[in-house]
C-alpha cells in the first residue's frame, strides 16, 4: 500500500512538472511571436491565429493547474519604493487613434499611461532615495514576452519591456521603457511581484528630453484579439493603497 501511494506521488510530481514545462514552452513560443509582431516580420493573419492558439493553451494550464486568481479590485500600483510620481498630461495621455496591436513597434496612438518618477538628473534613481524604482506586476498571470536586448540606436519604441497575460481578467499588461527586466517568459507572477526597474529605454525615451518613466498599458481580449482599455481609474485607485517612500 505504501509503495502504491509513493508511486502515485511520483507520478503526480512528474505530471505536474510536465504541465509546467509545457506552459513554459508555450510562453516561449508566445515570446517568439511577440518579437515577430514588434519587428513586423510576420503577417497579421498568421499572428492572430498563433496568438489564439497559444492563449487557449495558457488559459487551460493556468485555470486548471495554477492556484492563483486576481480580481480587478486586487490589482496593485505598478511602482514601488518611490518618493513621488506624476502622470503625463495629468493622466490624459491615453489616446487610441487607430491603434492596432499587430502593427508592432510602428503602431499609432498612445493607448497607455506614462508615470514619471522623481529623477531630475536622469540617472534612473529616485532623487530622494538614491535608489532605482521597482516596477511590479499589477495583476497575477503568466509572463509571455520580454525584451532585455534593447540598446541605444535601436528604432524600437518600447525599449526593454515585459508583457503579462492576466488570465483571470483575460487581458495583457504591457510595461515598457524599463532599465532592467527581472522575469522571463513562462514565469508565474502575483500582484506586487517585481518584474523590473523604471528606466528610459526606447527610441524617444532615451533622448535628452526623455523622462524616466513607466509606460503601462492594458489590452483586453475580445475573441482573442487584444483591444486597449483605459486603466487610469485602476491606477489611481491602486495608488491610494500604496504609500510612497518618506
Amino acid at each position: 500500500m505504501k509503495r502504491d501511494i509513493l508511486f502515485s506521488i511520483i507520478l503526480l510530481f512528474i505530471f505536474q512538472n510536465s504541465i509546467a514545462q509545457n506552459d513554459k514552452n508555450v510562453s516561449e513560443k508566445w515570446n517568439e511571436l511577440d518579437k515577430k509582431i514588434v519587428n513586423a516580420t510576420i503577417d497579421k493573419e498568421d499572428a492572430v491565429e498563433l496568438m489564439k492558439e497559444y492563449n487557449a493553451q495558457l488559459r487551460k494550464y493556468y485555470r486548471t493547474s495554477v492556484i492563483v486568481s486576481s480580481k480587478r479590485e486586487d490589482w496593485v500600483f505598478p511602482l514601488k519604493n518611490f518618493t513621488s510620481i506624476r502622470y503625463r498630461d495629468y493622466g490624459n495621455d491615453y489616446k487610441v487613434l487607430g491603434y492596432d496591436y499587430f502593427q508592432g513597434s510602428n503602431t499609432k496612438g498612445h493607448p497607455a499611461h506614462d508615470i514619471m518618477i522623481l529623477d531630475s538628473n536622469k540617472d534612473l534613481m529616485d532623487d530622494s532615495t538614491k535608489s532605482p524604482v521597482d516596477v511590479v506586476s499589477m495583476s497575477g498571470g503568466i509572463v509571455v514576452a520580454t525584451d532585455t536586448t534593447w540598446s541605444v540606436g535601436s528604432l524600437l519604441r518600447g525599449g526593454k519591456y515585459v508583457k503579462i497575460f492576466d488570465v483571470s481578467n483575460d487581458g495583457i499588461f504591457y510595461y515598457s521603457h524599463l532599465s532592467e527586466v527581472n522575469v522571463r517568459a513562462g514565469d508565474i507572477v502575483l500582484p506586487g511581484d517585481k518584474i523590473g526597474e523604471v528606466g528610459r529605454t526606447g527610441r524617444k525615451a532615451i533622448l535628452a528630453p526623455g523622462k524616466t518613466h513607466l509606460h503601462v498599458a492594458y489590452l483586453r481580449f475580445e475573441n482573442d484579439y487584444p483591444f486597449p482599455e483605459d486603466i487610469i481609474a485602476d491606477l489611481r485607485n491602486s495608488q491610494k493603497k500604496l504609500p510612497t517612500v518618506k
